[in-house]
């Protein structure tokens, strides 16, 4: 299901608010691994990029939309708010913002029947908050959305992983 679909289904689905609110969708997220040795359950991921998308909807003006992954954040201010509905933003965040994967039958170094493929939904969690401002008062609005990393063992040809005796 692409972004959009996911976005403009919760968009519309979702109830009205009288001031204003915010709704946030992500793409699934790719990180190519390389194999473990079979003793570690745990998996270091890579930086990754995340693609998010927030609806916004204020009783006044958009203030300003952060959205953020762990410790990497973006925020967008009143002129890039300016006549939109909606905000993209692109995240890429470090390794050391993202939690170890543990599993234990997957892209284990010599074990060609563990998997090559793996979906982790709700490894980490992108937030998003919207500020608004009218003559009366201003508001703020959040909202979250877990995110989906698919990890793709990185697995070299055999003879690659095992030098011949001979050379």
């Amino acid at each position: 299901m692409s972004i959009l679909t996911l976005f403009f289904a919760t968009v519309f689905a979702s109830p009205a608010i009288a001031d204003g609110n915010i709704v946030i969708a992500a793409q699934e997220a790719e990180a190519i691994v390389a194999p473990r040795p079979g003793n570690l359950r745990l998996i270091n991921l890579p930086a990754l990029t995340f693609s998010l998308r927030a609806a916004i909807r204020c009783k006044g003006e958009p203030v300003s939309v952060t959205l953020s992954v762990a410790d990497t954040y973006r925020t967008l201010d009143q002129d890039e708010l300016a006549d939109q509905r909606s905000a993209e933003v692109l995240l890429t965040v470090p390794a050391r913002q993202l939690a170890l994967a543990a599993t234990s039958r997957f892209c284990v170094a010599g074990d060609s029947e563990s998997g090559d493929k793996l979906l982790v939904p709700g490894l980490t969690t992108a937030q998003a908050s919207l500020r608004c401002a009218s003559d009366a008062r201003t508001s703020m609005h959040y909202a979250s959305v877990p995110l989906q990393i698919r990890l793709i063992c990185d697995r070299a040809p055999e003879e690659a992983q095992e030098p011949s005796p001979e050379r």
